[in-house]
């Protein structure tokens, strides 16, 4: 029995038991569903979300499934939840409304296929991790990771990923007796081997390193490190409901107000091309939380950068405040960074104006990811998570502070004002000008 007979037969059994004014009340109601323009929302769907990625993937790698009835009516279930409009509870007023939907929306499919293939789908993702480490072990040269957190802002990387969807599928397509099972509503993540588990983290859960090395670590760093590791995934191709996850590139270094030392560096042997985000546009950051709004511009060299800026002092109620000088360094992967900002003036505290951490040292890390799909040519979008890390003086124990969202965007670099007609030449020297900012190892630190 195809699709729409299965919803025609529902429908008629209740039509059969109503009477002819509870049909005619039931008649005038209107559900959510009919606001959804469903070719809009399969083009909308953000490539940001690693299941709408997977499933789109999953669709290209197995072309006729759009064919099966069942898989297409739970597809644009989905559709209808990816949709601002939509509210579930009330997706229709009555069942000759659902039936009436499901037959002019099962006349999308070619269009809907289009879509699906046409939709520009970034295979490879960043996801940051923050690492705190035990105490260097001098006779073994052994640097000892106590806690590998991964603080993704746009992706998770679990055993699995799936969708919050399905319930509502599930409410929909109650007595219907069409079913959700068929449509992947969750994919299980393999490595490039296809063994059922994510990939953990790639460097592992020590390292080796002299102790000349650790010493620098720790004066410049204290005991916590970052890391920036790039995936490529896949959809299957033989129909199942998997994908492949494998570690590209990645950094592991430590992040200073001033410089970037890189630790360790993994490399693909053959799929690795890093690729990194470009910070050198002028960034505008605001965390709300803080009542900080700064304004920075990088010079950067690879994954490595230093920067320079000015943050709004708010002023007291009594003083009319003003610019304060900034500076940070970041790290870079293909769409992700983590900034250390360096604002010794700034008294961290909450909205509610709670110090955090009184007498102890405090370090703003920004760790976020820029937007990609909402970019435009004068302002790409960045978002994120914003930490207080506190190290107390007397013991050395370090403790995060609760995340706080940040937000901010890239904005383009402006051209260059156009010497004046008459300008009067700047004195001669034979020494040549430098840089505000010199890219070298004595600022970024020799690569351990």
């Amino acid at each position: 029995m195809s699709i729409l007979r299965r919803l025609m037969c529902a429908v008629a059994i209740l039509a059969a038991s109503l009477t002819q004014s509870a049909a005619q009340q039931l008649a005038q109601q209107r559900g959510t569903a009919l606001d959804v323009d469903l070719l809009r929302a399969a083009q909308q769907v953000s490539m940001q979300d690693m299941y709408a990625r997977a499933l789109y993937l999953h669709l290209r790698a197995n072309p006729r499934a759009l064919d099966d009835q069942g898989i297409l009516v739970n597809f644009i279930i989905y559709l209808m939840t990816r949709s601002p409009k939509f509210d579930c509870q009330r997706a229709f007023g009555n069942e000759f409304e659902k039936r009436d939907f499901f037959t002019k929306a099962l006349q999308l499919k070619e269009p809907l296929r289009q879509i699906v293939n046409s939709v520009n789908i970034p295979q490879r993702f960043d996801i940051a991790y923050t690492v705190n480490t035990a105490a260097y072990k001098f006779e073994e040269q052994s640097l000892p990771f106590t806690n590998i957190r991964a603080v993704s802002v746009t992706e998770g990387l679990s055993a699995t990923v799936q969708s919050s969807s399905v319930r509502c599928a599930q409410t929909i397509l109650q007595g219907t007796g069409v079913d959700t099972k068929p449509f992947p509503w969750r994919f299980s993540i393999v490595t490039e081997s296809g063994q059922q588990k994510h990939p953990g983290f790639p460097f592992g859960n020590q390292l080796q390193i002299p102790s000349n090395d650790a010493r620098v670590l720790f004066s410049q760093f204290g005991r916590q490190l970052y890391g920036i590791v790039s995936y490529q995934f896949q959809a299957a191709n033989n129909g199942d409901e998997k994908i492949q996850v494998i570690p590209t590139d990645g950094q592991l270094f430590g992040l200073s107000a001033n410089s970037v030392v890189a630790v360790k560096e993994f490399r693909h042997p053959s799929l690795s091309q890093p690729q990194y985000l470009d910070l050198t546009n002028p960034l505008e950051i605001d965390v709300a939380e803080l009542n900080l709004e700064a304004n920075l511009t990088f010079q950067q060299q690879g994954f490595r950068a230093v920067g320079t800026g000015t943050r709004k002092d708010p002023g007291t109620g009594i003083t009319l405040g003003g610019s304060v000088p900034v500076a940070g360094s970041a790290a870079v992967g293909s769409s992700m960074f983590i900034m250390r900002i360096f604002a010794p003036q700034l008294e961290l505290t909450t909205r509610y104006g709670q110090p955090l951490g009184a007498n102890a040292e405090k370090y703003l890390t920004l760790i976020g990811a820029i937007d990609f799909e909402k970019a435009t040519a004068n302002r790409a979008p960045v978002s994120g998570n914003a930490i207080v890390l506190h190290v107390d003086p007397q013991s050395g124990q370090m403790a995060d502070s609760q995340p706080m969202r940040f937000s901010g965007a890239f904005t383009p670099k402006l051209a260059p004002e156009a010497p004046e007609a008459e300008a009067i030449p700047a004195p001669s020297s034979d020494k040549p000008s430098e840089p505000a900012i010199k890219l070298d190892d004595k600022l970024l630190g020799e690569e351990l």
